[in-house]
């Protein structure tokens, strides 16, 4: 496979994806709404991947935010991803692609579990408070099922992943997630003199984050593998190791130099209380584990934000 497509080519792991991708040879494409392309609008996209005609599309647009995010915007984000999901799993068929790689997000998994193994991905209801993001990112696995049912060559698979963080992150407060969102406040709090930096929650909850470029990593490998994967298959890319989120902040201020007092807000949802990805699949097909240490991208990220914001 030497042409792929890219969706979500701009975004943030997109766009470490196309990076990654044109280093190794491969003739990358990318669309997105800020290149001119609304995956939304089937017509224009679909004209879009004829023209291109890729061997493989490595799919990781969506319409994202963090807990906040997804509480102000339910039915935008609901909807946006239903359209986008079926949208790139029709024009795939509907043009003769047959290999695609599917992003997914680890809310897609029952939210009363804590530790998130393939196996287990049909056992339970989506958490209340990623739903209207997760349940259409899970129901891309459903469109593809169907489609695999009439198109014997079409061959998806699905790459479950933890929150990212990293260079080119969304720092926003209301959109980020957690790590983000700390950055952005810690550093804000560290120039104006600042005393006190209020976090969401009790801090209790625990989350497993992946550096992006680890991320991008994990998506070629699976692309240089893609022949040990089985049709419709799940696997989970991560790094089996969560932080609490009054740790993590801590560990940002200490990154940051920041000396102030961090205001727990108990009245916030904290949303499921632990999210760790079981990777003994990861590491059997793909031979591979992410490599930066937490407290390392943790670093480059402040250094990055530093100089760009």
């Amino acid at each position: 496979m030497k042409k792929i497509l890219v969706t979500g080519g701009t975004g943030f792991l997109g766009s470490n994806v196309v990076e990654l991708l044109r280093n190794k040879g491969f003739d990358v494409h990318s669309c997105s709404r800020r290149e001119g392309i609304d995956i939304r609008n089937y017509s224009q996209f679909k004209e879009f991947v004829d023209k291109i005609k890729p061997e493989l599309v490595v799919h990781c647009a969506a319409h994202v935010g963090g807990i906040a995010y997804n509480a102000l915007h339910p039915v935008e984000v609901f909807e946006d991803n239903v359209n986008i999901g079926l949208n790139v799993v029709r024009a795939c068929n509907e043009s003769g692609i047959n290999k695609l790689i599917n992003i997914m997000p680890n809310c897609t998994y029952p939210g009363h579990l804590e530790e998130y193994e393939e196996s287990k991905f049909w056992d339970g209801a989506i958490h209340d408070s990623v739903l209207t993001y997760g349940l259409p990112r899970k129901m891309m696995w459903g469109d593809c099922f169907a489609y695999c049912q009439k198109n014997p060559k079409f061959r998806p698979i699905h790459l479950v992943f933890p929150n990212m963080y990293g260079p080119k992150d969304h720092f926003e407060i209301v959109k980020s997630h957690a790590l983000g969102a700390f950055i952005a406040k810690i550093s804000d709090a560290k120039k104006h003199g600042k005393k006190t930096v209020e976090i969401w929650g009790t801090g209790k909850p625990i989350r497993e984050w992946i550096y992006v470029m680890d991320a991008a990593e994990g998506v070629l490998k699976s692309i240089e593998n893609f022949g040990r994967f089985e049709r419709n298959e799940i696997m989970n890319i991560g790094v089996t190791k969560g932080i609490s989120v009054i740790e993590l902040a801590n560990i940002i201020k200490e990154t940051v130099g920041w000396e102030g007092e961090f205001v727990l807000q108990p009245e916030k949802p904290d949303g499921a209380m632990k999210k760790i990805l079981i990777v003994n699949k990861m590491k059997e097909k793909l031979g591979w584990e992410p490599s930066t240490k937490l407290r390392e991208g943790i670093k480059k990220t402040v250094e990055w934000y530093a100089g760009n914001h």
